[in-house]
């Protein structure tokens, strides 16, 4: 079962993230609201405490909702919460995917940025994966060690930031609002591939991440950062149970490996992976 070109499953497949028939319609407005502001990189107002996702089946449905709003092709796929001690940090309970955007997206290791697109955003490096044949949807859950030869890595840079503003909430509401808000993914680098990744210990290797020449951005090391094949493991077998297939050519990002770092106009941003190579961005 393939997705449409906007990575949504045939309304068929939609049977596990199910919400109620009278819930649709609110949620479905927050979720068209953002997909509007993520169109002209601004914010909404709210959401109000009615339309506030109640479960993840509900924040998934906005999520969707507002990708059908945005109405652009995909280029892949990005995970958070990939490490259980980030989940328990944060208030998540799983991984918490979204979508990563055409018009956002940027390949190799140098570019120049429109900062007005990435209002009041941050910084993030991650490991990344590119799909190199289309991975079959399957009863059976994924694996890490099948996936090794299916996929190559790239070293990634992910620019975060909220469609929405919530206060006063709890840790399951801005978890959920996260979820709804496509992961708070606005926008991806994705630098050159690399050919020998696999012995690599992607739990303790050092990126040094610094914005306008600034102290280096502390890393998440050891149970704070996943396993990257792992990540993706998870991430297919999430998708899987909403019919969503992952293709060859898609990107896969699983999640941060240093602490976000603030970015705006003028803002200079250079990430270097060691070995697995260095990014560079300027925002103008």
């Amino acid at each position: 079962m393939r997705r449409n070109r906007n990575g949504m499953p045939p309304p068929a497949a939609r049977t596990v993230f199910d919400v109620e028939a009278l819930r649709k319609p609110v949620l479905t407005g927050l979720g068209q609201r953002l997909g509007d502001a993520w169109t002209i990189a601004g914010q909404i107002e709210g959401p109000t405490e009615e339309e506030l996702p109640r479960d993840r089946a509900e924040a998934y449905f906005v999520q969707d909702v507002m990708t059908e709003r945005i109405g652009e092709g995909l280029t892949g796929w990005k995970v958070g919460a990939t490490s259980a001690k980030m989940r328990e940090l944060d208030g998540h309970d799983d991984v918490i995917p979204g979508r990563i955007f055409s018009s956002v997206t940027r390949q190799g290791p140098q570019h120049v940025l429109n900062a007005e697109r990435f209002p009041d955003a941050r910084a993030e490096t991650e490991f990344a994966f590119r799909i190199l044949q289309d991975i079959p949807l399957r009863s059976e859950a994924w694996r890490a060690e099948e996936l090794a030869s299916l996929a190559v890595l790239h070293p990634a840079i992910e620019i975060i930031g909220n469609r929405h503003v919530l206060s006063d909430a709890s840790k399951s509401q801005r978890s959920l609002m996260t979820i709804a808000d496509n992961g708070g993914g606005i926008g991806f680098v994705f630098g050159d591939a690399v050919t020998d990744w696999q012995s690599t210990d992607f739990r303790n290797h050092p990126i040094e991440l610094r914005v306008d020449g600034g102290p280096a951005a502390e890393n998440f090391l050891g149970e704070m950062r996943c396993e990257p094949l792992v990540a993706l493991a998870d991430l297919l077998n999430h998708l899987a149970g909403r019919g969503i297939r992952v293709d060859q050519g898609d990107f896969v990002s699983t999640g941060a490996a240093t602490v976000p770092q603030p970015i705006g106009r003028g803002s200079r941003v250079r990430a270097d992976f060691g070995a697995l190579g260095t990014i560079e961005l300027s925002f103008e």
